[in-house]
């Protein structure tokens, strides 16, 4: 099983490599690999991690309890290696989301970037996190920036511009697409 679990993974990796399509989204650089990410964490009653990550031809690749998952760093960055090995970490293609549709949301994740975060207010009790977020790319540093916005669950962070509440109302159709098929 877990042979099978790599080559497919190795197939991913090579296929989104070799995707050169992007060249058409502007200021956007044609070699991020990753756009969105919905990430649900929780540990109350046994650890939960799952998630999924659009790469630039608008594949939705899911992943459930990876193991050696690196997190972003503590001001929201992560460096492409380390994209590269969640992206290992995936489990399957889950959704795919229209090339048109999804050029038209890359442009709002920049001015979405531009919006302040509220402070965290406690909901809930044994929640977890709910958290959708946009990625910025730095080709020179090789680093991506999380562009957080929204983080639902245990506590609320919003973002305030309105390209944030767009872009989370869309990627949360998304992830109720990839609950109903499951």
């Amino acid at each position: 099983m877990k042979n099978i679990s790599i080559i497919m993974t190795m197939m991913v990796l090579f296929l989104i490599s070799c995707n050169k399509e992007n060249d058409d989204i502007g200021n956007l650089p044609n070699n991020q690999r990753i756009y969105f990410q919905y990430d649900y964490i929780n540990s109350a009653w046994g650890y939960q991690h799952s998630g999924w990550l659009v790469d630039s031809s608008g594949n939705v690749f899911c992943y459930n309890n990876p193991e050696n998952w690196i997190d972003l760093d503590s001001l929201g960055y992560i460096s492409s290696l380390e994209m590269d090995n969640n992206i290992m970490e995936i489990d399957s293609l889950c959704y795919t989301i229209d090339k048109n549709e999804l050029n038209n949301k890359l442009s709002l994740i920049y001015e979405a970037s531009k919006g302040v975060i509220s402070e965290p207010i406690h909901e809930m009790y044994d929640a977890g996190g709910a958290e959708f977020s946009g990625y910025l790319y730095n080709a020179e540093t090789k680093m991506y920036k999380q562009v957080l916005l929204k983080l639902t669950g245990d506590y609320r962070i919003d973002n305030s511009s309105p390209e944030s509440f767009e872009l989370h109302e869309w990627l949360k159709s998304i992830q109720i697409e990839i609950s109903s098929s499951n």
